[in-house]
C-alpha cells in the first residue's frame, strides 16, 4: 500500500485550486474523515452571507445581479438564473443554493467558484469603508506611506513592493510601483474574506483604503 494519501483538492488561505492532485503523507482514518467533513461554513466562516435575516442585503443584491447573467454549477443557482425574470423567486433560490453550499464539504467540491463569486463576501465587502479608486490621487500618498513604513507586518507581494521602493532611492520608478500597489489592492479586494486581522487584510486597510 502506498504511504501517500491522494486528495483531489486542496485550498489555500486566499482561495482554491480546482482539479489539482496532491500527495500528502499517510494519515489515519480519523484525520482523513475530519478533513472530509470540513464544510464551507467552517473554513470560510468570515465570508458567509446571512441567509436568514435581512442582513447583507446590499451584498446579496450585488451577487444576484452578477449571477443572473452567468452559468453557475449548483442546480439551484442554475434555477435562479433561469427564473431571473421572477426576481423575488430567483433571489430566494439564490439564497437557498448558497445555504446548501455552506453546508457542503470543501473537499472535491464542484461548487468552489459558485461560492466565491455568488455566495461569499470578498475583502472589499468584509473590510468595508471606501477603497481608493483607480484614478484617485490618494495613490500618491499611499505609495510614499508604504515606502516609509516599517518592514514589520508586511508580507508577500506588499513586502516585495516595499523592497522595490526601498531600493529606488531617487523614486525613478515610483509611477510603476504605484501601479503595482493598485493592482495588488484590486486583486486582494476581490478575494474571499478571511477576517480583518490577517496580515494582508491589515495591509489593505493601510494602503488600499482612504
Amino acid at each position: 500500500m502506498s504511504k501517500f494519501t491522494p486528495l483531489a483538492i486542496i485550498f489555500s488561505v486566499s482561495g482554491g485550486t480546482l482539479g489539482s492532485y496532491h500527495y500528502f503523507p499517510k494519515q489515519n482514518n480519523k484525520e482523513i474523515n475530519s478533513k472530509l467533513k470540513t464544510l464551507f461554513r467552517d473554513k470560510y466562516r468570515f465570508a458567509l452571507l446571512d441567509t436568514t435575516e435581512n442582513k447583507d442585503s446590499s451584498i446579496w443584491n450585488k451577487k444576484w445581479n452578477f449571477l443572473k447573467n452567468k452559468k453557475p454549477t449548483h442546480p439551484k443557482l442554475k434555477e435562479s438564473v433561469a427564473k431571473k425574470s421572477q426576481e423575488s423567486q430567483s433571489k430566494k433560490l439564490h439564497r437557498e443554493a448558497c445555504e446548501e453550499i455552506y453546508n457542503s464539504s470543501i473537499i472535491s467540491t464542484p461548487y468552489f467558484l459558485d461560492f466565491k463569486y455568488y455566495c461569499s463576501k470578498n475583502n472589499k465587502d468584509g473590510i468595508g469603508r471606501e477603497w481608493i479608486d483607480e484614478k484617485s490621487k490618494d495613490w500618491d500618498t499611499k505609495i510614499i506611506q508604504l515606502k516609509n513604513a516599517d518592514r514589520k507586518g508586511l508580507q508577500g507581494s506588499i513586502l516585495e513592493l516595499w523592497n522595490k521602493l526601498k531600493s529606488d532611492s531617487k523614486n525613478t520608478k515610483l509611477g510603476q510601483n504605484k501601479k503595482e500597489l493598485q493592482k495588488w489592492c484590486d486583486y486582494f479586494g476581490s478575494e474571499i474574506f478571511f477576517g480583518k486581522e490577517v496580515s494582508d487584510a491589515k495591509n489593505a486597510q493601510q494602503y488600499c483604503i482612504k
